[in-house]
């Protein structure tokens, strides 16, 4: 059997539904407060008769866990075989660093160390691309970066190379790992939330957009490579797993287009993304409801990041769905999930 963690997440979410496509058995981790609706609005989009989605759900079987009890984890690994480890926590928020440790790093060791005890075959951990090392400004990353201490880290990239850090240290206990780093993912999944949320705000109407660069991947794509890994069994090794690098202006713009709405015009420089995310501090003391810049944010606007995919591309002979595909995809569902009342 299979045990998906976070699996009421939007990675998590495909990863089952493709398993489930496989007709391979499931056990799903979520934890108590886990809102379902995101999973059951792309499960439905994965199996579309009734009949279907019934006997799909014969195989899933739902738990109620989380990865920072020990005595929760440790159980629910047990007559496990393979362990995708997705749950975690994004936060670009100064105020969550020590929860950013707490779920992705502590409980990332939580997990190795209840597939060592359960004598689980595989692990196949869902990481970053920030947690990567870093290259000279404008040359490409690959997976051979080295990680250095920075002040310009940000506290999600050093949980997320923490946990890393606790998967290689169950690689040397004899655990079968694999690591897949995406960018930043897009798909089908809750429009209103992580990465997907672009999508609404242009479509509400977005006036900004910044000259930055990053590697985008649609979220198929991730989990399918995830499930190839585990069948080929290629272990001890981490992947880049990003489609394209391109700028968050072209994004911006292609979104906007599928929408038909107007495309940002202003652009946010270096130093009005300072003075930004500044303002939207002070604001937010008073205003909960004040825009969600903060200073990572800000600064991950115009940062430049290129990323080399050649390592996967060569390993699976895998063909990435390209990301104005994607974003055409995610526009044409866009109306299907706002049904769902989120």
């Amino acid at each position: 059997m299979n045990l998906v963690t976070g699996a009421s997440g939007f990675l998590g979410a495909h990863l089952v539904c493709q398993l489930l496509e496989k007709g391979e058995p499931i056990r799903a981790c979520k934890r108590v407060s886990s809102d379902l609706t995101e999973f059951y609005f792309i499960f439905n989009l994965y199996f579309t008769s009734e009949l279907v989605q019934t006997e799909k759900r014969k195989l899933l079987e739902w738990v109620e866990t989380d990865i920072n009890d020990t005595s929760s984890i440790f159980a629910v690994v047990e007559n496990i075989k393979v362990v995708y480890h997705c749950a975690a926590l994004v936060s670009f928020e100064g105020k969550d660093k020590e929860k950013l440790q707490k779920i992705n790093a502590e409980g990332t060791a939580n997990v190795v160390n209840a597939c060592l005890n359960a004598n689980v075959e595989v692990l196949c951990y869902a990481s970053s691309v920030a947690a990567v090392g870093r290259v000279k400004p404008g040359a490409v990353i690959n997976e051979e970066a080295k990680w250095e201490n920075s002040k310009y880290n940000s506290n999600y990239a050093v949980s997320k190379y923490k946990a890393e850090l606790e998967v290689f240290r169950g690689a040397e206990e004899g655990l079968n790992v694999c690591i897949v780093n995406p960018g930043v993912i897009l798909g089908i999944g809750n429009y209103k939330k992580g990465s997907n949320a672009m999508i609404h705000t242009i479509f509400k109407g977005m006036p900004l957009f910044s000259e930055g660069v990053n590697g985008y991947v649609n979220v198929k794509d991730v989990a399918a490579i995830m499930l190839n890994l585990v069948e080929r069994k290629i272990f001890k090794q981490r992947f880049i797993l990003v489609s394209e690098s391109i700028g968050i202006k072209e994004v911006f713009f292609m979104i906007a287009d599928g929408f038909g709405k107007k495309r940002p015009t202003f652009r946010v420089t270096p130093f009005l993304a300072e003075i930004a995310w500044r303002v939207m501090w002070v604001l937010r003391l008073f205003n909960a409801q004040a825009l969600p810049i903060t200073k990572e944010t800000a600064r991950a606007a115009n940062h430049v990041s290129y990323y080399d995919n050649r390592k996967i591309k060569e390993k699976l002979n895998f063909n990435f769905i390209t990301i104005k595909d994607t974003i055409h995809e995610c526009v044409a569902t866009y109306q299907e999930f706002l049904k769902f009342k989120i």
